[in-house]
């Protein structure tokens, strides 16, 4: 039940590029990638998809919630503080605009993401809204994670479909209210990107059963690509409008479920000691980067901009600037990981409150950022 995900923490890098690639569109865009510039925002889902299934795959029955809060807190709260005050100046001093504590705050507490106004939920570093809806998940999760591994698999499987119907659903409903809340009910709110992080605990506990994916790695990285063709290139040069939209919503559901297909026959190839360029140690060692990647890089792309002005016309002479812009949050994060993230977690793991023990030996991380 706990064998090593090595494969997972490689997977993480991409997620967090894929977020990256979104990002430097503002900085500098390429001629392919103009046409899939949303693309990179859906590392967010898999990453909540992801939490959900390292989380419930990690548990174990002595586990209570008072020790699983502090590592949570341990994992994600020191880095999230140190990349908030690097962002200050670029988001804010730089730009000419006071800082807003009051929201800053707010993110610093992981509650920015149940307010719905964009100069709240992406205040400080704009990055980190996202842990507001992790903490949500950690609240959540130990006290609910025994029942959820008590239940029946198939009144679990039909809850899977559930979550997904129900997301779908939303999305069609909220399609026609205003722009600034839809925006933040189908991708900032917490409640709604519950149902990812449910999903990705389902699929934990059905691998857990023995269930395994019903296709390769490979075949669902591909799926998950033609996905993305079909929604940015086909479905919106054929489709009327009316089933544009309903695809749309689907996606909410789809993406999820590709993703959570793609996790889970990452993980069949640890389970079955198989062969994998994940499991390859620079792989491994970029996905144990990767929490500090997403929360640094639009750091660096801003600071670029500040730098050297922005670059939007998708020519292939920007392959340059995507470089220099990769080149330099991947070796931030790796300084950050090393110096900062790793110790810090090692240290107050080792101080948790009430334990007296020998500092533990934390391995290769194959939880979601």
């Amino acid at each position: 039940m706990h064998t090593r995900l090595d494969s997972l923490t490689g997977l993480r890098f991409f997620a967090a590029y894929f977020v990256l690639l979104h990002h430097v569109t503002n900085f500098a865009r390429l001629p392919v990638l103009v046409h899939f510039e949303g693309f990179g925002a859906t590392g967010v889902t898999f990453f909540f998809v992801l939490s959900g299934f390292v989380l419930t795959w990690s548990f174990r029955t002595s586990d209570a919630p008072k020790p699983f809060y502090w590592r949570r807190f341990a994992r994600i709260v020191p880095l999230h503080a140190l990349t908030t005050l690097l962002a200050l100046p670029v988001f804010y001093s730089m730009q000419g605009n006071t800082v807003a504590w009051g929201p800053v705050l707010l993110s610093l507490g992981l509650l920015q993401a149940w307010v719905v106004v964009p100069s709240v939920y992406f205040a400080g570093n704009p990055a980190a809204w996202s842990l507001s809806c992790e903490a949500f998940f950690y609240a959540l999760h130990p006290l609910a994670i025994r029942r959820v591994l008590a239940a029946r698999t198939l009144p679990l499987a039909a809850a899977g479909a559930g979550v997904l119907i129900a997301m779908a659903a939303t999305a069609q409903v909220a399609a026609g209210w205003p722009g600034e809340i839809t925006g933040w009910l189908l991708y900032i709110a917490p409640p709604f990107r519950l149902g990812e992080f449910a999903l990705g605990v389902l699929l934990a506990v059905l691998v857990q059963r023995g269930y395994r994916a019903p296709i390769g790695l490979m075949p669902a990285a591909a799926l998950t690509g033609l996905w993305f063709v079909l929604t940015y290139v086909v479905f919106p040069r054929t489709l009327p409008t009316g089933p544009l939209a309903m695809t749309g919503s689907a996606g909410y559901a789809v993406l999820p479920l590709l993703y959570g297909l793609t996790i889970v026959a990452a993980a069949d190839i640890d389970l079955d000691a198989r062969a994998s360029f994940l499991r390859w140690r620079p792989m491994v060692r970029l996905g144990e980067w990767s929490y500090a990647l997403y929360l640094v890089h639009a750091t660096v792309i801003y600071t670029l901009i500040e730098l050297f002005g922005t670059h939007y016309r998708a020519v292939w002479a920007n392959l340059g600037w995507l470089a220099l812009a990769s080149g330099l949050s991947i070796a931030a994060s790796a300084v950050l990981y090393q110096l900062v993230e790793h110790p810090l977690e090692r240290w107050l793991r080792a101080h948790e409150p009430g334990k007296s023990a020998k500092p533990p030996v934390i391995p290769a991380s194959v939880e979601a950022a």
